[in-house]
């Protein structure tokens, strides 16, 4: 194969190789996007929790203050519906996908050292003078842990928005003056009755590197010699099909990974047998040219037997979703369409090959040009 690009362990060259590898991997975008759907669900919760609590504390105020007069709406109060309406619009704007991933979660630190901060105004505003300070873990340190397990976060950045998060405690203790207390000695009693949560933000930073250093191990798994694999694409019977990028070339490429028991290797022996088929018939179709034939740069088998195609990377839509959201389609554009298909497998057969899987599913059109409906035929490396 005259263009074929190197993509096997041992087709790469060690160096670029071992350089390659030495970089900093970033976490894959579908991680870091079902990271952000956590997001979502957590500010969904805490603003329910907010509104829920706000009107329970409202409603209940009479029952635990029996003979005392109602001293109206506090300001508390109103903290802790904002805070459920913002917690609202942060979900409403994940679900919506406005930002990427990335965004989402610089955010949700930021969410993080707000919700702390309203969390520690409701708990010190309007306190009575007293000698007694309570130490302890409370709600701020567990919303720090929380977002640690959560949020995908360097452990640095983690340490530093933890820090930030759990002193709104003292920080609140001081707007508030709690206790009747000077400014430095609300100060003071605060980083003695909070010390717990700033334990817990340094605790914070081991989850945030566990949960990194995952992210991190899946995209190691996920590179294949010059090949990086990034966000999925298509998943179907025969398997995944992913976005792919040449870490030399910059080159955009798709890349499909099938299982060997998908091809009837459900024991070693077969497994060993798919595996050879699969090779001898991939040089076979890599060997195509058609204008109408997906373009298959590469090929091979990872450490795990799992087979691989290295396509072109197309844009557009299968015929079979065409078809789904706009109906049938009009006779003269049908035509077009399987004449195209027509031109491939006809220099497929003069190859000898048979592509045993047309369907509209299979039958992908792009643009060409000012050329529209341009098809390709994929699959031709599951040919006999």
């Amino acid at each position: 194969m005259p263009d074929q690009l190197l993509i096997g362990p041992q087709q790469s060259t060690p160096g670029v190789l071992t350089s390659a590898r030495s970089r900093t991997r970033a976490i894959p975008q579908d991680l870091l996007r079902e990271a952000s759907q956590r997001l979502a669900v957590m500010c969904l919760m805490a603003g329910v929790l907010w509104i829920v609590a706000t009107v329970l504390w409202h409603v209940t105020w009479p029952s635990l203050h029996p003979g005392q007069k109602w001293p109206g709406v506090q300001a508390s109060e109103w903290l802790g519906y904002a805070s459920g309406v913002a917690s609202f619009v942060l979900w409403f704007a994940i679900r919506r996908q406005q930002w990427r991933p990335e965004v989402f979660l610089k955010i949700g630190l930021a969410y993080m050292i707000l919700t702390c901060f309203s969390i520690g105004m409701v708990m010190h505003w309007g306190l009575p003078t007293s000698d007694v300070l309570m130490t302890g873990i409370t709600w701020v340190g567990v919303v720090v842990l929380m977002f640690a397990a959560v949020l995908p976060t360097e452990p640095r950045t983690m340490l530093i928005a933890g820090l930030i998060a759990v002193a709104m405690s003292p920080l609140t203790m001081v707007i508030t003056h709690v206790h009747g207390m000077t400014t430095l000695d609300a100060l003071k009693a605060g980083m003695l009755m909070h010390y717990p949560d700033f334990l817990i933000a340094f605790a914070s930073v081991a989850v945030a590197r566990v949960v990194t250093r995952l992210g991190k191990q899946v995209t190691k798994a996920r590179e294949m010699g010059s090949y990086q694999i990034g966000d999925l694409i298509k998943r179907g019977g025969m398997g995944e099909i992913y976005k792919a990028t040449h870490r030399m070339l910059a080159r955009p490429a798709a890349i499909k990974l099938i299982r060997p028991e998908m091809l009837g290797g459900d024991d070693r022996e077969s497994a060993e047998l798919a595996v050879k088929r699969f090779r001898r018939e991939a040089e076979a179709a890599a060997n195509l040219r058609s204008p109408h034939t997906v373009e298959l740069f590469d090929f091979g088998v990872t450490e795990d037997n799992t087979l691989y195609f290295v396509m072109e990377l197309l844009e557009g839509v299968d015929l079979d979703t065409l078809v789904r959201e706009n109906g049938p389609l009009p006779p003269r554009r049908t035509v077009h369409i399987i004449k195209q298909v027509c031109e491939s497998l006809a220099e497929a057969h003069e190859h000898g090959l048979v592509h045993r899987d047309i369907k509209p599913a299979n039958i992908h059109l792009g643009k060409a040009g000012v050329r529209l409906d341009h098809v390709k035929v994929l699959d031709f490396g599951l040919v006999k």
